[in-house]
């Protein structure tokens, strides 16, 4: 029995410019420690949520939310649990035409991770993926293997609608961001809406959208995705997801490939 649950499996080969996409899996964790073993392949591993410690090359590595491990083709790795909270890692199988592969260890900032959940909710669970779907796939391989990217933008100043964005992921009222940003509600809603064709309460729908449908995709239960999504109760959040949609979570989970 595997000592993960897949969630997301993706087993494609996309080939550019001596770059070699295997495999894109969303992994729960569900045994306390992964034995040691190698591939003839590289790997990246990506910490989404819980923690443990990533061991690489017989050294440990504390791994919690944002930690990224790129591990060169047969070097031995494996994992180990702390406390009770079972990691959500995102792992990427790829090759390179590269003849010297580099272990690296990198911290994501939350601003990439949340771009890259945004990602996900729209790369299809399984089954072929459609010609349309390959554009989400490669934002979220170019987002996983350019961590320097990622990290030159946290250490940027936020544009208005990158500080808007970061504010409504966290339990806020509508007020409250519009205060942290500086601008008068209304005066905010009209500026978003001139740059992303959205409202204040629009973006936030979409937001929550996004973060709803890759919740669906991976909680064991609607009422625990309905929690992640930021909803307390299970039966707004259907009704809030039909007018999103069209359609209860249940059946558009039932849509899914």
């Amino acid at each position: 029995m595997l000592a993960w649950s897949p969630i997301l499996v993706q087993k494609i080969e996309i080939h550019a410019l001596g770059f070699v996409l295997r495999k894109l899996q969303l992994n729960r964790h569900r045994e306390a420690e992964v034995a040691s073993h190698r591939h003839a392949y590289a790997q990246l591993i990506l910490y989404l949520a819980g923690e443990g410690r990533q061991r690489v090359a017989g050294r440990r590595h504390a791994a919690r939310s944002g930690d990224l491990f790129v591990i060169p083709p047969r070097t031995p790795h494996g994992f180990s649990l702390i406390g009770r909270s079972r990691p959500l890692c995102l792992v990427l199988d790829f090759e390179t035409e590269k003849s010297r592969h580099r272990l690296a260890h990198h911290h994501l900032p939350q601003s990439a991770l949340n771009e890259l959940h945004a990602l996900l909710a729209r790369v299809p669970a399984k089954g072929r993926p459609r010609l349309g779907d390959y554009a989400a796939i490669l934002a979220v391989v170019a987002r996983l293997l350019e961590p320097a990217r990622a990290e030159a933008a946290a250490r940027r100043p936020a544009t208005t609608v990158e500080r808007v964005r970061e504010l409504l992921r966290a339990p806020s009222t509508l007020a409250a961001v519009a205060h942290e940003t500086g601008y008068h509600r209304d005066h905010l809603s009209r500026k978003l809406k001139r740059e992303t064709g959205l409202g204040l309460r629009g973006l936030r729908d979409q937001l929550r959208l996004e973060t709803a449908q890759h919740a669906l995709r991976t909680a064991p239960t609607i009422a625990e995705a309905s929690t992640q999504a930021g909803f307390d109760d299970p039966n707004y959040f259907a009704r809030w997801f039909r007018r999103q949609t069209g359609h209860t979570p249940s059946a558009w989970l039932r849509r899914q490939p």
